[in-house]
């Protein structure tokens, strides 16, 4: 049988494709290496870890009951067992409603193999050959594991083993200050387990803002984090069940120890086995090459997701998906846009973004304003006892706000407001002219608003003769 369409992965990008090239009517072809749809995101990345995040946060909530003038009759336990069934069950919800809607579409297959390409218009999947018009290649990304001397790094966690574990470990070593890190580091601290980062940098989350990034640092080191800065990993060794992990910082050599080490150093491209080279699909370390319709180096080869270089979040692959969807099978085809690409990351406090970013902007040479609003004055903030966080407008010339960077625990709701109105390029008038609920963090909009209005019209006044 010939496909129309052949997708190669079936996570956030993948399976999405799929599903709306086959409500175009066309025959369509799933692979992917797992059993079920869903991807890393599913089973070893975001849903795993915010079931983490989840638990992490309520047991914080009863230790800090007294804040609230709350008394419990003993201390908070944490059972990780129910922790991880949780997980599972929710996984396995998950992918079997995906593999129901699958099922139920007479255009579209799934199926489980490994995919690689024999010429341009024919795969390799278990052993049989598979003729397709198109393809889509959304493989997604894996952990760039770093050459560090030792016998340790094979052995050593990444993101996906981190979700398996049977016992909650004592302590934890982690390799690297991303948002993987970052977030999981916070969780397993609140959980009560020791941890550690040993991060190269000077500081930890290098590509966030860095008032927002500094401010989180601060919080974990004040939670109990440990957090080594300047540092160059030597080596990693493991012997009689322990990590023993030597480096350098300044100009002194330390060696410390831990049960654990988990490797959140980068990741790139799952481009291996899919024989690209072979057929001029061009790629190198980044990822997949792509135009801005998505199109490889070969017209009918698209590609989106983790595996091209472009921002890596879940939702952002989805919307790729869609883009590359349209251009293969409709006229007119439209162009990815990521100024309008929004994230979360989910530390104590979280840290969210949309469209440009301060450190993008100056990056750029752009002429911006930045306006911020602290939620140390914040009602709702107040009565919560989270004031540390803010809220921050990145204003073009035009006094169009073109990005939007938020500190707050509660960032993540607050994030969808911010993306509106990034997205649909809106001035300070324009949100002026929104009635915010009291008291709520979103009023924090209204008055970064409001404090934009009576800035420039004070400037107005002192133009005057």
């Amino acid at each position: 049988m010939k496909y129309d369409l052949v997708v190669i992965g079936a996570g956030p990008a993948g399976t999405p494709a799929a599903m709306a090239a086959s409500m175009f009517g066309k025959k369509v072809l799933l692979i992917d290496k797992r059993e079920k749809p869903g991807g890393e995101c599913l089973f070893e990345g975001c849903i795993p870890s915010k079931v983490l995040e989840n638990a992490a946060n309520r047991y914080k909530m009863l230790k800090n009951a007294s804040k609230f003038h709350v008394a419990l009759k003993s201390e908070p336990q944490i059972h990780w067992e129910e922790v991880l069934r949780d997980k599972e069950a929710i996984l396995k919800r998950r992918s079997e409603a995906a593999f129901m809607q699958i099922e139920k579409n007479p255009n579209l297959e799934f199926i489980q193999g490994e995919a690689s390409f024999k010429d341009e218009y024919t795969l390799s999947v278990n052993g049989s050959t598979i003729s397709f018009k198109k393809a889509l290649i959304a493989t997604g990304a894996k952990v760039n594991l770093p050459p560090f001397k030792g016998n340790a790094v094979a052995k050593a966690w990444t993101n996906r083993d981190v979700f398996f574990e049977k016992e909650l470990p004592k302590e934890i070593v982690f390799i690297g200050a991303g948002a993987i890190s970052c977030e999981l580091a916070g969780m397993f601290n609140e959980l009560g387990v020791k941890t550690r980062i040993l991060q190269r940098g000077e500081r930890i989350l290098k590509r966030v803002d860095e008032d927002a990034a500094l401010a989180v640092q601060n919080r974990m080191i004040e939670n109990g984090v440990k957090i080594d800065l300047n540092v160059n990993i030597q080596s990693i060794d493991f012997k009689d069940d322990i990590f023993s992990i030597k480096f350098e910082q300044g100009k002194e050599e330390k060696v410390i120890t831990s049960q654990r080490v988990l490797l959140a150093t980068g990741r790139v491209a799952n481009a291996d086995g899919l024989n690209l080279e072979n057929i001029g699909v061009e790629f190198d370390r980044h990822g997949i090459k792509t135009d801005n319709t998505l199109k490889t180096s070969k017209d009918h080869i698209y590609a989106c997701g983790d595996c091209i270089n472009a921002p890596k979040f879940a939702h952002t692959a989805t919307y790729e998906a869609g883009i590359a969807i349209h251009n293969m099978f409709a006229p007119h085809p439209h162009s990815v846009d990521f100024s309008k690409n929004s994230w979360v990351l989910f530390t104590s406090p979280q840290i969210a973004s949309v469209g440009l970013g301060e450190i993008e902007a100056k990056k750029m040479g752009l002429e911006v304003e930045i306006e911020k609003y602290d939620y140390k004055i914040d009602a709702k903030a107040q009565i919560d006892k989270e004031e540390l966080g803010f809220l921050k407008f990145i204003i073009d010339k035009e006094g169009v706000i073109v990005g939007i960077e938020i500190l707050s625990e509660d960032a993540g709701s607050l994030i969808g407001e911010a993306s509106l109105i990034v997205a649909k390029k809106m001035s300070a008038m324009d949100i002026l002219g929104v009635i915010h609920p009291h008291p709520t963090l979103t009023e924090g909009f209204g008055k970064l608003a409001q404090q934009m209005f009576f800035k420039t019209m004070m400037k107005k006044m002192r133009r005057k003769p």
